[in-house]
């Protein structure tokens, strides 16, 4: 048994043959232009300015901060800046937190809960 055919024409009359030019073509229309905008993004990154300073202008900066740094003489009560005690914070983080705030203000009754919800722990009526 032959295969049959179909025979493809681009005619005016034929509006079915539009439709399939996109149906097989269609997709490496959209990836073909896709190249091209990327290859025109490419193209323009490449003509934008390159950097105006060399490593060892970034070098001089860095040796000039540093220097800057160590000859500072300012000192916080002379630009009226409050200096936190650190050490202070420090400590208190160590001591224990009041329970009282955070314990609940309802009773635990298990009668309600059933006594697996809550097999072993302190209570909140110690």
């Amino acid at each position: 048994m032959a295969k049959k055919t179909k025979k493809k024409s681009l005619g005016k009359n034929d509006g079915g043959a539009f439709q399939e030019f996109f149906v097989w073509h269609g997709e490496k229309i959209v990836v073909g232009i896709v190249v091209v905008v990327a290859l025109w993004f490419a193209l323009q990154g490449l003509g934008y300015q390159t950097l105006s300073w060399q490593p060892g202008d970034l070098e001089k900066i860095a040796s000039e901060a540093e220097t800057a740094v160590r000859n500072n003489t300012r000192t916080a009560a002379d630009e009226e800046i409050e200096v936190f005690d650190y050490a202070t914070y420090a400590e208190q983080i160590k001591s224990p937190l009041l329970a009282e705030p955070y314990q609940s203000k309802s009773q635990w009754i298990p009668a309600v809960l059933g006594s697996s919800a809550r097999t072993s722990g302190a209570s909140y009526q110690d």
